[in-house]
């Protein structure tokens, strides 16, 4: 009888909770849980964590600790130290044996690991538009080119890096601290006060981007170090949003900066602390935090960015989505640790 573990949910992220399928002949002899089938219990997870503990059937639980990279790390070698070992499942047939059609378990496991809120309406109905063109396997659908924009609405699954960019001090830190709800990056009236890059996961109108706030860079001070940290960032970035103050008259990107960056990127020009002056130079949309209309101007921002991302006409875009990758549902296992 097979003996082993899967770990359900993305390796090299932490989340709130992992999930850890353990198939052994006698899951009891693991001394975690009751013989019952159906069972649920919260206990101890081999003097490790705390967690949730379900009997699937009679050959397999289900394990549910806090999702910490360490905890899983440490319960896959308690497992296999238990003669559990750790072993990959491509095919998401295998993993969703519930699904009616191999498209429907591709699409559970994208689904499983997307991270934007308006993912989850437009991949459910994948399966139904793949089988009204006559499609179920992923084969035959590899084969159809009438599909929607597939390159765009992959980001709806894996958080497109947008790097926030502008002189010291212009208001940076302060909009990803308004945009994230929540204190993510240092504030001060200092000017360098962001030495490094500080990046947070932000929900933008339902679409979730790995927001990166880049140190100050002035094209009239010799940035050596911040010319770096923001290079790297800018250089992988697919929208740049570019923070101008009201007293930056030129309003042009340092040129160390631009150089950098790939051609085509997507940006947005921000008019920072409108509040104290008006913009000297073209700006896209204008933010003042904590002015009157201030969250009106955020909401703005926000849709700007989400819609130049992912536009509303490839939202609604009524075909067929091919939604999967090589990288995607076929390698979400990660890597034993053996």
């Amino acid at each position: 009888m097979p003996r082993y573990h899967t770990i359900e949910t993305p390796r090299s992220t932490p989340g709130a909770i992992a999930m850890i399928r353990v198939v052994h002949p006698e899951p009891e002899s693991l001394g975690l849980i009751d013989p019952a089938v159906g069972s649920v219990r919260l206990g101890d997870l081999f003097d490790i964590d705390e967690g949730v503990i379900v009997r699937w059937d009679a050959e397999s639980i289900m394990l549910m600790p806090h999702g910490g990279i360490a905890i899983c790390t440490a319960l896959s070698r308690a497992l296999e130290n238990l003669g559990v070992p750790h072993i990959e499942q491509d095919s998401p047939c295998e993993v969703y044996p519930e699904a009616k059609t191999e498209i429907e378990a591709y699409m559970l496991c994208e689904l499983a690991r997307s991270m934007s809120p308006l993912a989850v309406d437009l991949l459910l109905d994948q399966p139904r538009r793949w089988h009204g063109v006559g499609i179920d396997t992923i084969t035959t659908a590899e084969q159809f080119e009438n599909v929607a924009n597939a390159s765009l609405l992959r980001r709806l699954i894996e958080p497109p890096i947008v790097a926030a960019v502008g002189r010291a001090n212009v208001g940076k830190s302060t909009l990803i601290n308004t945009l994230a709800g929540e204190h993510v990056a240092i504030v001060a009236d200092t000017a360098g006060t962001t030495r490094d890059h500080v990046g947070v996961l932000v929900d933008l109108g339902g679409l979730v981007v790995r927001w990166i706030d880049t140190p100050g860079v002035d094209e009239r001070i010799a940035d050596g170090d911040e010319i770096e940290i923001a290079s790297r960032v800018v250089s992988q970035a697919d929208l740049i949003v570019h923070c101008i103050d009201t007293d930056d008259e030129s309003g042009l990107l340092d040129a160390r900066l631009e150089s950098v960056i790939e051609p085509g990127t997507l940006r947005v020009r921000v008019g920072t602390r409108s509040d104290l002056g008006t913009h000297s130079c073209d700006i896209d949309v204008a933010v003042s935090i904590g002015a009157e209309g201030g969250m009106s101007q955020i909401e703005r921002l926000v849709n700007q960015i989400r819609t130049s991302l992912v536009s509303e006409s490839v939202l609604d875009d009524p075909r067929p989505w091919r939604f999967w990758d090589a990288m995607g549902c076929r390698s979400i296992r990660g890597t034993s640790n053996s």
